[in-house]
Order: structure tokens, then sequence, then C-alpha cells
């Protein structure tokens, strides 16, 4: 297939790959939105895949079904999951993912810029706190400066119309959007997610963390029948 600047699927690689995981409540399906930046001239980002998970599904139900997405990409993405309304749920991310998780707080403020180093069991995860008004107007202004190559399907539809649908209000503080009584913005949150961890001024030191945590998995025991195999 040629390569094409304007389908990610034709793209050879991302650079890197990112899945943005938003974890919906007990009425919402949990999502991930696959993508990342284009590998070849001026940066673009790319979203190939939008899914949305079974429902009623919790922890490490829930992150085995974000593995299924994992693996169709040869379960080597930066996982950016949404830790709002669960930060139980980090510790079934990190048994699944390891270092490859990184942990969003979407809340009312924050610039997502500042990590906190959560302890998880014998780990821990790198959480950034982010303003939801905030998240959402930096994937709408790289929308707006045409950087966003996004693959036509029924659930990216879904998205762009999840976002195209919520309501807005004017306070003191900003701009505040909300999502209308009965509809849902799980795959459009899920968008802003991915172009936030995107062009994250921390991105690099995800990757160099996650590659370097993949060493020392594969790396050979010294001793015993697995140093002959």
């Amino acid at each position: 297939m040629l390569f094409n600047r304007n389908d990610p699927k034709t793209w050879p690689t991302y650079k890197p790959l990112i899945i943005a995981h938003d974890v919906g409540r007990s009425r919402d399906r949990s999502t991930a939105v696959v993508g990342g930046n284009c590998p070849i001239g001026p940066q673009l980002l790319g979203m190939e895949e939008f899914t949305e998970l079974p429902p009623k599904l919790f922890g490490s139900a829930r992150a085995n079904a974000l593995a299924a997405t994992d693996r169709k990409y040869n379960s080597n993405a930066i996982i950016v999951a949404d830790l709002s309304n669960d930060a139980t749920y980090a510790e079934s991310l990190c048994e699944r993912f390891g270092s490859r998780v990184i942990g969003l707080h979407i809340t009312r403020s924050g610039d997502g810029m500042n990590p906190e180093s959560r302890q998880v069991k014998d780990s821990s995860m790198l959480v950034y706190k982010i303003g939801r008004s905030h998240l959402l107007e930096l994937f709408h202004s790289e929308l707006q400066a045409d950087k966003v190559r996004i693959v036509d399907s029924p659930n990216s539809k879904r998205a762009y119309e999840q976002l195209t649908n919520l309501e807005t209000e004017l306070r003191e503080s900003g701009t505040v959007y909300t999502c209308p009584p009965g509809q849902h913005d799980d795959l459009g949150i899920s968008a802003a997610m991915l172009a936030w961890a995107a062009r994250h001024p921390h991105l690099r030191e995800w990757v160099r963390n996650s590659e370097r945590s993949r060493i020392v998995r594969e790396r050979k025991p010294a001793f015993g029948w697995g140093a002959f195999t």
C-alpha cells in the first residue's frame, strides 16, 4: 500500500503508537482510540481505530479487553488511561501493560504538564491532572490547524458527533463542556486524550521508559534452563 499522508492506514508506523483509553462509568462503555504521530514529513496526528469495549467490564476484565486491541498492534503501544473515576484500576493496568501505562486524571482544572508519581503495588505510575475543558480545547486546536487525520469509520463518525453535540457554557473560569443528558462522549474523550499524549513534551521519556522495561523483560536469565534456550 502506497504511503498517503492523509490516510493513517497507509503509514508504515506511528511515532510512537498510542492507545488512549477512556474508562466508562457503570452506564457507559469504555473506549480505546489507536493512533499517533506520522513518522514522515511535517508532523501530523493520525487516528486509525476507534473501539468501544464490551459493556459492564471492570478491573482485570476491562484491562484484558483493552489488551485485545493492543495485540493487534504488536503490544507495543503507549497506553494513556483515564483514571478519573477508578484509581484502583491502575493496578490492573500495571499488571497487564507494565510501564507502558500513563495515567490521566480529568477534572475541572490542570494543564496536564506536571505528573504525580503514584505508587502501584511494587511499581509506580505517572499520573497527569488535566482540566476537561483544557483537554477538549487542545484537541480542537489541532483540528482547527488541520493537523489531524482520521480514518473514516462508523465509530470515528460517532466520536466526531459526540464532540459536536457537547453543550458549552461560558463562565468566569472559561468555557465548560458538558454532555447532554442521555448521550455519551467516551469516544470523543479518548480522541482528545490521544491528541494530548501525542503532543506532550514528555512523550519521548514515556517511550524510553517503555523500551527499557521491554529490554529487562526480554533479557535471558544467566542461570537455569532459560539460559540455554
